[in-house]
C-alpha cells in the first residue's frame, strides 16, 4: 500500500511484475517507477489507472521510459488476469511456437482504453475454448499439454511493431485483430490498419483478420482487404468478438453446413466428428474442406500436428468425396 512497503518486499524476494496505481502515499508514480528501474532494471513496471481524475492527469503525459505499459481498469478483475496472461505470453511465445507450434493472435491497438477492454474479452474466449478441450482430455498430462497449447496473444501499438511481430511469428499466426488508425512511421495514419492487413492478406490469403474501429465509414473499405469489421462502439461488442472466434477461428463445436449456409449437424468433440462423418452429405464435406474449416477447427483444439498435416491437402487430391471422408 506504499512505496516504502514495496521496496521492503523487493528486498525480501524476487518479483515478476509491478502493477502500480498512481496515488501512492504522496509519491509520484513516475518517480517510483524510475527508482524501481534504477535498482531492478529488468523488472516490468505497469501503471494501472482507475478513476477519471487519474486518467485525465496521467494518460496525456505518459512519456516515462520507466513505465512499460499503461492500463485502464474499471474495477473488473478480468483485466488483472488478462494483464498477467499477456505478460506470460510475451515471455513464453518464442519457445512455445518453435517447440510446440503454438498459434499466435496479434492485436494492434494504440489506445490504453481499448486494449484494456479488448484483452479480457480475448482471453475469456481463449480460456473457455481451452476449458472445453481440457474436458475431453484423457489424463492430467494431456490436460496440461492442452492448456499450454492455447493461442498466445501479442499486442503491438503501431504499424512497425505489428510488422515485426508478424514477420517473426508468420508461420504461427492464427489471426490479426487491428484498429484502423494508429501510428505508422512516427505519425498517426488513419489507414494504418488497412495497409497492414492488406499486406498480410496478400501473403496469407486464407488468414482470418479483423478490423476494430469506431469509424463506421471503414466498414465498406475493409471489404477490399477482405477483413471482418466490428464497430468498437457496438452495444454487443463481446458477442461480436465471440462470433468471430467461432465463425472464423474454429472455436466452439464444429457446425456442418451445406453450401447455402444451412446447418445440418454439430460435433462437440473429435469422436462426434468421427461418428457423424459417414452421415454428412458429400457436398457439405467438400464445402468445409474447400474453406480449410477442418484444419482450423483442429488447430483451435490444439491438435496442431494433425491440423498442419491436413491443411495442404486439396479436394483434387482425392478421387471422390467418399475417399476424402
Amino acid at each position: 500500500s506504499s512505496t516504502d512497503e514495496a521496496f521492503m518486499r523487493l528486498e525480501e524476494k524476487n518479483f515478476d511484475l509491478i502493477l502500480a496505481m498512481p496515488s501512492l502515499d504522496g509519491t509520484d508514480v513516475y518517480s517510483f517507477a524510475a527508482q524501481v528501474k534504477e535498482k531492478y532494471t529488468e523488472l516490468p513496471f505497469f501503471m494501472l489507472l482507475h478513476n477519471t481524475c487519474d486518467i485525465d492527469t496521467y494518460i496525456c503525459v505518459d512519456n516515462s521510459d520507466a513505465i512499460d505499459r499503461t492500463y485502464i481498469w474499471g474495477g473488473n478483475a478480468d483485466l488483472l488476469l488478462a494483464i498477467i496472461k499477456n505478460f506470460e505470453d510475451e515471455m513464453n511465445v518464442a519457445f512455445d511456437t518453435v517447440n510446440a507450434g503454438v498459434r499466435v493472435i496479434i492485436m494492434v491497438e494504440d489506445s490504453p482504453y481499448h486494449f484494456s477492454s479488448f484483452l479480457p474479452v480475448l482471453y475469456k474466449q481463449i480460456v473457455l475454448q481451452t476449458q472445453s478441450v481440457i474436458d475431453e482430455s484423457i489424463n492430467e498430462e494431456h490436460r496440461l499439454l492442452k492448456m499450454r497449447g492455447r493461442p498466445k496473444v501479442l499486442v503491438a501499438h503501431n504499424y512497425e511493431e505489428a510488422m515485426e511481430l508478424y514477420e517473426k511469428y508468420k508461420p504461427y499466426v492464427l489471426s490479426v485483430f487491428s484498429d484502423m488508425r494508429y501510428p505508422k512511421g512516427g505519425k498517426e495514419d488513419k489507414s494504418a490498419g488497412y495497409k497492414l492487413l492488406t499486406k498480410i492478406k496478400k501473403e496469407i490469403p486464407d488468414l482470418p483478420v479483423l478490423i476494430l474501429s469506431t469509424e463506421e465509414d471503414n466498414r465498406r473499405k475493409v471489404m477490399d482487404i477482405p477483413a471482418v469489421f466490428i464497430n468498437k462502439n457496438a452495444g454487443n461488442l463481446n458477442d461480436r468478438i465471440k462470433n468471430f472466434f467461432v465463425k472464423y477461428l474454429g472455436f466452439g463445436p464444429f457446425v456442418f453446413r451445406l453450401p447455402n449456409g444451412e446447418e445440418i449437424a454439430r460435433a462437440s468433440d473429435l469422436r462426434a466428428i468421427e461418428k457423424l462423418l459417414s452421415e454428412i452429405p458429400d457436398e457439405s464435406i467438400v464445402f468445409h474442406a474447400m474453406n480449410n474449416d477442418f484444419s482450423k477447427w483442429f488447430m483451435a483444439r490444439s491438435e496442431i500436428d494433425f491440423a498442419l498435416q491436413l491443411k495442404p491437402y486439396k479436394i483434387s487430391d482425392f478421387p471422390d468425396p467418399q475417399d476424402l471422408k
